[in-house]
């Protein structure tokens, strides 16, 4: 089965290269020359790069108009003790998470097309990523269920409190795990960081 092999192969071969490239830069052992090896068209600034940093700034914009009035409401009415309210307020600070954290490394990365914060920034930057994502999903979800319960058993208020701030531990919890993965991958080399 010379397929997977192959496969994987041509995705050493290619990280090689990449590192070469942005490590060594000047002896390009794949042709025999002196220069810089050929990137792949997604490491390089190009049209498509144009359009995805308008839509990201886009993205951004729209995000934190919308997201910091919410969260800002939300805190100045926190005497007003509801479920609802508390979990809107983890989602707009997951959401925030998004916002702030992985549309701007999304905007940077597309406008630089090279890694140059070093392993650790990568790591950490890869697992709050994914932690944003994770954790506004999750928080989404608990939203869901506690409609589910209150629609399903309204005369359980008190029980639903205890539940609602379960169900948010357990959001948190659960989106921390789910994001270890992007730091436990031991080395993670630069071309790694190349493809959010």
């Amino acid at each position: 089965m010379a397929g997977p092999s192959k496969e994987i192969g041509m995705l050493e071969s290619e990280e090689y290269y990449i590192e070469e490239y942005y490590i060594n830069g000047t002896n390009d052992s794949h042709n025999g020359s002196m220069g810089y090896p050929e990137l792949p068209e997604y490491l390089t600034f190009n049209d498509d790069s144009i359009r995805e940093i308008i839509l990201y700034s886009l993205m951004f914009f729209l995000g934190a108009c919308g997201n910091i009035p919410v969260f800002v409401a939300l805190i100045r009415n926190r005497h007003r003790k509801s479920r609802v309210n508390l979990m809107i307020m983890h989602l707009a600070i997951a959401d925030l998470i998004v916002t702030f954290i992985m549309i701007p490394l999304e905007i940077v990365w597309r406008f630089t097309v090279q890694w140059v914060a070093g392993n650790v920034a990568c790591k950490i930057l890869l697992y709050l990523r994914a932690f944003g994502h994770y954790l506004s999903s999750s928080v989404l979800v608990c939203i869901i269920l506690d409609r589910y319960f209150t629609i399903l058993h309204p005369l359980k208020v008190n029980d639903a409190q205890r539940r609602g701030k379960i169900m948010l531990g357990l959001a948190w919890a659960t989106s921390i795990l789910s994001s270890i993965p992007q730091v436990s991958y031991l080395p993670i080399s630069i071309s790694h960081c190349f493809r959010f």
